[in-house]
């Protein structure tokens, strides 16, 4: 596990008012100049962003490189020796991306970020640190119209709660499940038609329905899997509107195989709660089929 820095970030004007970036790309670039202090570049791997906000390697995939499209992240890769496999990344934070010419990656580009980001508080950090607490006064006229545009947890919460006769709370942690996946891409839509799904399909079992839970239902490994139970089960519907001489495909064993683990592991949540041997396995050979799919073609798995 990369070790958390004890240092100031630094979120400059031009990243801060970039409106070209997303929220969660600023507070990203952030983070990334902290982990940058003590060399001047961060190794830190899209699967610690990911564990740190909660979101998927794709999402932390998507920021960094509209980063480093706008020009505000420099990236070096390691290779190592005689093979194409990465051995090191290193992640470069450019304070002004006007001066820097982003397609050198030689002469004084790290030097520089170097001796900026040297020491937590040298000058040039407490200016930043000082121009990023100085709000001004049309950002405080701004407050009002900028909370109005904020997503409302408690309206979409109930809406769940209407829709999959659920009880759950506007809690702090679920508000962050939420988000996180808008944040993925999913919509508020397909939230709430997953959730009502597996509420309706545990609700009557003793054993199961004690994961009709947010943590359990919007956590990545599952939501990927629950959102293509819910457009499986949608298919039955859609194919007795075409003509009676459509026929489905016949699965090929593998295809099968993937259809009942699949099922098996919508109706076992607990195979990822737990580590157990048999657990492993089982998520390693869905993994495997899920593969094997997406090579062949990615046809769908009924």
């Amino acid at each position: 596990m990369e070790e958390k820095p004890n240092y100031y970030s630094i979120l400059t004007a031009n990243v801060r008012y970039d409106k070209r970036l997303k929220a969660n790309e600023k507070l990203l670039f952030s983070e990334i100049t902290a982990l940058s202090n003590k060399y001047g570049y961060c190794t830190a791997t899209n699967s610690y962003f990911s564990e740190l906000y909660e979101v998927s390697k794709k999402s932390i995939s998507t920021w960094i490189n509209n980063l480093k499209k706008y020009g505000y992240l420099e990236i070096k890769i390691y290779y190592k020796e005689n093979s194409k496999e990465i051995n090191k990344r290193k992640i470069y934070p450019i304070t002004n991306p006007i001066e820097v010419n982003v397609s050198t990656y030689g002469r004084k580009i790290t030097e520089g970020i170097e001796e900026k980001f040297h020491t937590p508080i040298d000058e040039k950090v407490k200016e930043n640190i000082t121009s990023i607490n100085n709000i001004n006064i049309s950002d405080k006229d701004n407050s009002e119209s900028n909370n109005k545009n904020r997503f409302n947890y408690s309206k979409f919460i109930n809406s769940i709660n209407e829709a999959a006769n659920t009880n759950f709370r506007n809690s702090s942690n679920n508000r962050k499940l939420i988000h996180a996946r808008l944040a993925d891409g999913y919509t508020e839509e397909e939230l709430i038609k997953v959730i009502k799904f597996k509420a309706n399909q545990w609700k009557d079992n003793e054993k199961m329905k004690k994961y009709i839970v947010l943590t359990t239902l919007l956590r990545p490994s599952n939501f990927d899997k629950y959102i293509q139970e819910v457009e499986i089960s949608s298919e039955p519907q859609k194919k007795k509107s075409n003509t009676s001489s459509a026929r489905r495909p016949e699965r090929t064993e593998e295809e099968e195989r993937l259809y009942q683990l699949r099922l098996y592991a919508s109706e076992h949540p607990e195979i990822y709660e737990s580590d157990t041997e048999g657990n492993r396995a089982i998520r390693e050979e869905l993994e495997r089929l899920e593969r094997n799919r997406v090579k062949g073609g990615g046809s769908p798995t009924e």
